[in-house]
């Protein structure tokens, strides 16, 4: 019965909003950020740590893993 509990909240809350386009714009921007710090950690501070450990560029066990990142990608939840 909980998640049902918890849908009921949810559509409360949405149907308060009164500037639906705001909060999607917002949403969106909140959205981009994410990406481009996800994306600056896994190509940027990973990269120079991987760098900075073996004294090897990156980007031969990036292009190895690409099936597998994709994979990851697709199938997570």
């Amino acid at each position: 019965i909980s998640p049902l509990g918890v849908a009921f909240l949810v559509a409360a809350k949405i149907i308060e909003i009164k500037d639906f386009g705001a909060v999607v714009g917002t949403l969106g921007w909140y959205f981009m950020t994410v990406l481009l710090g996800l994306f600056l950690h896994g190509f940027g501070t990973l990269s120079i740590i991987y760098f900075v450990c073996t004294r090897q560029l990156p980007f031969k066990p990036l292009a190895q893993m690409s099936q597998v990142i994709v994979t990851a990608f697709g199938t997570a939840s």
